[in-house]
């Protein structure tokens, strides 16, 4: 009887086992799934618009350098997509926007000026809501990690551009999963002449 009794708990033992066993396998499964749809093979991001220019007036002093001027500046809105191969948007998505001024950006007369700034519009009303959503500000490379917006797989930011001067740029970059997209924005006098290694159908030229 006890040799009866001691092999049927065996027999439930293992069972028991076996179950459990399958059940944490299909728990492996189900987050190795979700690890594979938030990182899609082929993510395919894209930054709107792909270039900016402002077109600026320069105030000279007497030694004949730029004079900077802290409130005279301009906001640009961008909007970034991040899309599966298919082109379907993907939602929720991990981001990481990078701001990397270029060192034409800080000339001697103008170190620790704080040239461009990057805002995450996180009421997405197009216009900043200051300082709620500063996410840099010292002007130099910052990464900031988000993520896209759950129905339309988008994210929106606003770059402060600093207007005072000529010669400005900056790039914005955009990182999710594999795929990667970067845009410039820049300043420039009606005197420069036009940068062949920016041109692009999408670039938006604005004048002041």
């Amino acid at each position: 009887m006890k040799s009866l009794v001691l092999s049927m708990n065996t027999i439930h033992t293992k069972r028991f086992c076996n179950r459990l066993c399958i059940g944490a396998v299909a728990l492996l499964s189900v987050a190795c799934n979700n690890q594979n749809e938030q990182f899609p093979p082929g993510a395919n991001v894209t930054i709107a618009p792909s270039a900016y220019s402002w077109t600026v007036i320069e105030y000279l002093d007497d030694q004949g350098q730029c004079i900077y001027f802290s409130d005279d500046y301009q906001d640009n809105v961008m909007v970034i997509t991040v899309a599966d191969a298919s082109g379907r948007p993907i939602g929720e998505m991990d981001l990481e926007i990078y701001l990397s001024p270029s060192n034409s950006t800080s000339p001697p007369q103008q170190e620790n000026l704080h040239i461009f700034h990057l805002y995450d519009d996180l009421n997405n009303n197009g216009v900043i809501d200051h300082p709620q959503e500063l996410v840099s500000g010292t002007g130099d490379p910052i990464l900031y990690a988000t993520k896209t917006e759950k129905y339309h797989g988008t994210k929106t930011v606003i770059v402060r551009t600093n207007t005072s001067c000529g010669g400005y740029r900056a790039t914005l970059h955009a990182y999710a999963g594999d795929g990667y997209d970067a845009m410039e924005i820049k300043t420039q006098t009606e005197e420069e002449p036009a940068d062949e290694t920016t041109e692009s159908q999408d670039e938006v030229q604005v004048t002041e």
